[in-house]
């Protein structure tokens, strides 16, 4: 009876460890975006059997997310989405759950919350973690790869409640970017045909 108690007590322990080193990890690349300050990282979106390239830019919780035919602006509190082929933005107070699901790199905050976390299948360049949504959370599953050396995200894959899933590949990273208020808010003189559809 000892040594069953001994070996439930050794594999919990075990367990506890594996996740906290899976925290760390986040908390450690959570650390190092911050102190890169502003930044430009390049993408490919991959979701719904296609794929696209584009850019996102951060500070803090300010973003821009260029994906060519759509851009979207979100300054902290508003967000602006443009889609080209319509000639049209609209203009949201989006919630928490929304910033995250528009934002890839909200990972860096919402995972202590919804989420809990576990080491997955690393390789000699990369860390592996697996984040499994709890209930209310934004996704049921994401996986984020951790570059080992920069402790940058290289990859992040995420699995929505319904089954969908979005990859996102990140293929450069500028950081210390010079970055004004007005890079992240639309600005109506630079599409002056644009029809604005407020939706506050």
């Amino acid at each position: 009876m000892k040594k069953i108690i001994v070996t439930w007590m050794v594999l919990v322990l075990a367990m506890m460890s594996y996740a906290q080193n899976a925290t760390q990890l986040l908390d450690k690349s959570a650390a190092t975006l911050r102190a890169a300050g502003n930044v430009k990282i390049g993408f490919t979106l991959e979701a719904e059997g296609g794929a696209s390239t584009g850019y996102i830019k951060l500070q803090k919780q300010k973003f821009v997310i260029n994906m060519g035919g759509t851009i979207t602006w979100f300054d902290g509190k508003t967000m602006w989405t443009y889609v080209k082929a319509n000639d049209e933005v609209n203009v949201t107070n989006p919630s928490a759950d929304a910033v995250a699901k528009m934002n890839p790199y909200a990972f860096l905050s919402f995972y202590k919350k919804g989420y809990t976390a576990k080491m997955g299948k690393s390789t000699t360049k990369e860390h592996e973690v697996l984040l499994t949504g709890k209930s209310g959370s934004p996704f049921k599953k994401v996986v984020v790869r951790l570059n080992k050396s920069t402790k940058y995200p290289t990859v992040i894959t995420m699995t929505s409640s319904k089954g969908d899933v979005t990859t996102i590949r990140c293929n450069s990273f500028l950081k210390n970017q010079k970055y004004t208020n007005a890079t992240f808010q639309f600005n109506k003189k630079n599409y002056p045909n644009v029809e604005v559809v407020d939706l506050r």
